[in-house]
């Protein structure tokens, strides 16, 4: 399981816990302005909730995006190498939830300024490769009213630009 750690001093350290951390300037169940000098870590995974912050333009968000099914694979589905590899979503954890989701078709859009504010759970944590260059980019799907909707978070580009203003740690856990 892939969890999301935070180090707050007079700025974050974010990064999916896979043995290293990403440094970039955020806030996380504070404002930064407000923010205590001393060291904190945080632990963030499925569960969780995520509150939406402020966007850098006046439309739309610029990491996080949202996912609108459009076509759906057959059912049942064939049973193909894919298939057998990805069949499953572990929603206690997020594993495979990438793979699971994302059959089919879909709109994708920048996120609307209307989801400022807004909460949404964690469904999974994962480290996908850029097209573009291959380099590592850490990602957070988050459950809308609509299940066959999903919001797609840059975490690392959008807690730098403060598009996430806060976490809300499940009832089921305590933060560390």
């Amino acid at each position: 399981m892939l969890v999301l750690k935070l180090v707050f001093r007079t700025f974050c350290l974010v990064g999916l816990f896979i043995g290293y951390i990403v440094p970039v300037a955020a806030q996380v169940d504070t404002k930064l302005g407000t923010a205590p000098p001393e060291e904190e870590e945080i632990s963030i995974s499925v569960g969780d909730t995520l509150v939406i912050g402020s966007p850098k333009s006046a439309k739309a968000f610029a990491f996080i995006d949202i996912f609108k099914k459009t076509r759906w694979d057959p059912s049942p589905l064939p049973n193909d190498a894919f298939t057998q590899k990805y069949n499953t979503y572990d929603s206690a954890t997020g594993n495979g939830f990438y793979r699971y989701f994302f059959r089919g078709d879909f709109d994708a859009a920048e996120l609307p300024i209307e989801y400022q504010g807004r909460k949404f759970a964690i469904l999974g944590l994962e480290v996908l490769k850029k097209e573009k260059d291959s380099s590592p980019i850490n990602v957070i799907y988050l459950q809308t009213e609509d299940p066959n909707t999903i919001i797609m978070v840059d975490i690392d580009k959008a807690v730098e630009y403060l598009e996430i203003a806060t976490v809300i740690f499940s009832e089921t856990r305590q933060a560390p």
